[in-house]
């Protein structure tokens, strides 16, 4: 169980509001998407431009970090949540230390120089014992092994994609990749198992509606991402599936 940006569709995207939530619900890991700042810093927003999640405008990679920490990435959503901020990545790293982060380094359409650095430098210095770094572009994720590997840090990586690859199992191997991340619109059985045979996970994104958690769940995946982790924990429940030990224990 996958919270898409932490509980989004309960919380604005990508603050600490949707991941305290994603936490409260119990799941088995959080996504989250990173982009640059002006000055370096690495900060969780999901598009190249402020416009649509704050009360800013423009590009992520024109502002300093002091800039977007005086936006609001909460009014938008809801007046509760006036006030709430644009995280770090460290901040989001530190808050989620209980489950599996997957960082979407984003490096595309605009192109960052040194993101791969900068995200298993954080990582490390950090010391979350489990994240997943997944990315569009695939070269970003030969560059965060090979850093991963020269910083010493312990960081799976899985190719990110939309539509039908000839060869998404290649695709992820010559990536160095440990897992595929395909939209569940083309995820198939044969996609599936393919990935198991060469030892790579399968999880797949964004599923929200019951008819098509049915679907995907049919096809044994290993994680699905869904706006609405609620639902996704209720409907796994109800069909057997165990739950994570966080939440097993609180239950009982």
């Amino acid at each position: 169980m996958v919270a898409h940006r932490g509980a989004s569709a309960e919380a604005p995207e990508n603050t600490l509001a949707a991941f305290r939530r994603a936490l409260e619900i119990g799941v088995d890991a959080v996504e989250l998407d990173v982009h640059l700042t002006s000055d370096g810093e690495l900060v969780v927003i999901h598009d190249p431009m402020l416009d649509r999640t704050t009360d800013g405008r423009g590009l992520v990679r024109d502002q300093t970090l002091a800039a977007m920490r005086r936006l609001d990435a909460g009014r938008w959503f809801g007046e509760r949540f006036a006030g709430e901020r644009i995280p770090t990545l460290a901040e989001a790293l530190d808050l989620l230390r209980s489950v599996r982060v997957i960082v979407e380094v984003k490096n595309g359409p605009i192109y960052y120089s040194g993101i791969a650095a900068r995200v298993a430098a954080e990582v490390r210095s950090t010391g979350h014992p489990s994240v997943t770094a997944s990315s569009f572009d695939h070269p970003v994720l030969v560059e965060l092994k090979a850093e991963a590997t020269r910083l010493g840090t312990t960081m799976d990586a899985a190719v990110l994609f939309v539509g039908r690859p000839v060869d998404p199992v290649g695709l992820a191997l010559d990536a160095g990749a440990d897992a595929l991340h395909p939209h569940w619109a083309y995820l198939t059985p044969e996609m599936v198992g393919a990935a198991h045979a060469a030892a790579l996970r399968v999880e797949t994104w964004t599923v929200d509606d019951p008819l098509c958690l049915a679907h995907v769940v049919g096809m044994a995946p290993d994680g699905v991402m869904s706006n609405y982790p609620d639902r996704l924990r209720e409907f796994l429940s109800a069909r057997g599936h165990p739950l994570p030990p966080a939440v097993a224990a609180r239950q009982a």
